[in-house]
């Protein structure tokens, strides 16, 4: 693959219509990444319905399938854990890569540090710039031994150890990523750990310990603060359960937001974690004047869960104390937004914690406001922001590939008097993948910006997808688009498009000058229509794809398509070959003939079409005789594309380990920037 891959996809946001209808979001990610590791520590199957499937997520689940976990993606956002019990991991074959998850790392960290092992961790350019120190200062009194970068910096060996010591640890400033890392390492640690809070921090940790049957103890100390108690080595009783994951009320925060300052916005929100250490934006909004209502609340997993109604609502500035702050550290970005469309001066104290997050968001947040026309400053550890019925707007605001930057100003876009731009979307998937699908299917404009200007020296991010029938590359190739943001082509539908044009034109497909014509009126609208599967469409699209001088034209349709300012994503037999030699990016999927031929006779039965399975085998041999015995662009990989057999792969492990290769040289491209 080659290494000139553009790290960017500009996005803008466009002032919208109000926000109408009832939506949910994807599901919590503190609680996603506890309910993986936790299931893997308790005896049994656990399934988890609703995981939050954005890479740090993803991240977790790979890390334990390293560590000897058997983790299954059973079908979208439902997974499978087969859990080893305490003690029961093994030493991990590779690297674990946490991508852009602090969370991830550190709680990893924890689970990993009483075994006699080595384990390696690394991450992203923006996780390897993270403080890790405060996880390692802990770790270090059970017994854990580590190798890191100055300044305590990923990558990271942790040398685990086999007499891991109960500890009782103070937490100097609040932190839950340390809390529950030396909680998850108490699991195999004889003894009695006590870990001390003097501010309480989300407390998810402990909701699902009591949820998978750990006992522990939570009480409030002298001091105020709160002290857990566990004790190691407890016997969990087999089981199978069952586990539905909350919507994340960070995720919720971008969408309330939304309809406060869009006028003549309604919406609700379904089935989100109200847990009292995670609702503290939405009491400040409510003190802002915010028209917020919980209905229909209910416990699930251990977790208070409600539907959230917002209305558009005037906005009044107050002041936020620090100690508000862990109940709501992550959301400091939408509140910034929000508070820049509310009258008078909104006060944020006790900020320090943003300035070591994915970015400074600290810095981030009042360079982005200003640079939309709202006064923002910082002192300190606190931000303050002045606010008006209506910011300007109209710039485009360094993202820093910060999800929560990205997300933030695109909803200040939709109420803004102008556009708002941001340089860089891809952090987005990290935690809330479709965000721009759902924002708009509520009436916002989010869109790739095909007009912000690109660095020169980069180029678009096209990724070519190729390989035989029945072999996973549209599957692959969807996903790929959808979760870059890209445009995508599949190739195979222009034939059938043309084929389409010329019979319900009533025109004779082996007429070469009407076909001719017909390919050269194909617009993208024609590839949409529903009709293009039927069989007769299907045969006059063999017969067109003859002729020399159609596929000329497909094949100049084609190279435009990939050459989408921002890039494309295209699948077929000949892209990376013949119609995108250039791309940087060229996957060839492939696998045997026997699981294609399975994969398609369950497909076939799927859709109600009785097929014999020997019939489907044959079909599929014999177009794999005239796809590689063409004398044109035959069926080949491309010299620098990346094989992958997915004999014995699911969709979902090809589309991480893609993932995983593309976002490694996205990172290696922003490090060299």
């Amino acid at each position: 693959m080659a290494a000139n891959i553009s790290p960017l996809l500009p996005m803008q946001s466009i002032p919208c219509k109000p926000l109408t209808g009832v939506i949910s979001v994807p599901g919590d990610k503190s609680i996603s990444h506890r309910a993986l590791i936790l299931a893997s520590q308790a005896l049994g199957t656990t399934e988890i319905r609703g995981l939050l499937e954005g890479e740090d997520v993803i991240n977790t689940a790979k890390a334990l399938k390293l560590l000897g976990v058997n983790v299954e993606s059973r079908q979208a956002q439902h997974w499978r854990i087969h859990g080893v019990g305490t003690g029961g991991l093994h030493e991990a074959s590779d690297v674990l890569d946490m991508g852009n998850s602090g969370t991830g790392a550190r709680l990893m960290m924890g689970l990993v540090a009483p075994y006699p092992f080595v384990t390696f961790f690394t991450g992203d350019a923006s996780l390897r710039n993270r403080p890790m120190k405060r996880v390692m200062t802990p770790l270090q009194q059970v017994g854990v031994r580590f190798e890191a970068r100055e300044g305590g910096k990923l990558p990271i060996a942790l040398h685990g150890t086999a007499q891991p010591l109960p500890i009782e640890y103070t937490l100097p400033v609040p932190s839950a990523q340390v809390k529950s890392a030396l909680l998850l390492s108490a699991l195999n640690t004889a003894g009695t750990t006590t870990v001390i809070e003097p501010i309480a921090t989300r407390d998810h940790t402990e909701r699902m310990l009591h949820h998978f049957g750990w006992q522990l103890e939570t009480k409030k100390n002298a001091a105020g603060g709160i002290s857990i108690t566990l004790n190691g080595h407890q016997d969990i009783a087999p089981a199978d359960r069952i586990i539905s994951i909350p919507g994340d009320p960070s995720s919720a925060a971008f969408l309330a937001v939304a309809a406060l300052i869009v006028p003549g916005s309604d919406i609700t929100i379904t089935h989100v974690c109200i847990n009292q250490l995670r609702t503290g934006l939405y009491d400040i909004l409510r003190e802002m004047g915010a028209d917020i209502v919980f209905t229909n609340e209910r416990t699930n997993a251990g977790e208070e869960v409600a539907d959230i109604h917002v209305r558009h609502s005037a906005l009044k500035g107050v002041t936020v104390p620090p100690e508000r702050a862990p109940s709501m550290i992550d959301e400091y970005p939408i509140l910034a937004v929000a508070s820049a469309f509310a009258k008078g001066k909104t006060v944020m104290k006790g900020l320090k914690e943003l300035k070591v997050k994915e970015s400074d968001r600290l810095t981030a947040i009042a360079e982005g406001l200003a640079a939309c026309g709202v006064a923002a400053t910082v002192e300190g550890d606190t931000l303050t922001v002045e606010g008006s019925d209506r910011p300007r707007g109209g710039a485009t605001v360094k993202t820093r590939f910060d999800h929560r930057i990205a997300m933030s100003f695109l909803v200040m876009g939709m109420a803004a008097k102008l556009p708002v731009h941001i340089d860089d979307g891809t952090s987005i998937a990290t935690s809330f993948p479709r965000f721009a699908e759902l924002m708009n299917g509520l009436s916002a404009h989010i869109v790739i910006d095909a007009h912000a200007p690109a660095p020169h020296h980069l180029q678009p991010l096209t990724i070519a997808v190729d390989g035989p029938a029945s072999s996973g590359k549209g599957t692959l190739a969807r996903r790929l688009a959808e979760h870059f943001g890209l445009p995508y082509l599949d190739t195979g539908s222009i034939y059938r498009a043309v084929g389409l044009k010329l019979i319900y034109s009533d025109k004779n497909p082996y007429d070469k000058r009407d076909a001719i014509d017909a390919a050269r009126s194909l617009s993208e609208q024609d590839l949409s229509n529903p009709r293009l599967r039927q069989e007769r469409i299907g045969k006059a699209a063999s017969i067109i794809s003859a002729i020399p001088e159609v596929r000329t034209i497909l094949l100049d349709f084609q190279r435009r398509f990939a050459k989408s300012p921002t890039g494309a994503v295209l699948d077929g037999r000949d892209i990376g070959t013949v119609v995108c030699p250039e791309a940087p990016v060229k996957i060839f999927i492939t696998a045997t003939l026997e699981t294609r031929a399975r994969r398609r006779h369950r497909e076939l039965q799927g859709e109600g079409i009785e097929v014999v399975y020997e019939s489907v085998l044959e079909d599929l041999r014999e177009r794999d005789e005239r796809d590689a015995g063409r004398a044109v662009a035959p069926l080949i990989p491309a010299d620098d594309a990346l094989i992958i057999d997915t004999s014995h792969l699911d969709a979902q492990d090809v589309f991480a380990q893609v993932v995983d290769i593309i976002n490694r040289q996205l990172a290696k491209d922003r490090v060299n920037q």
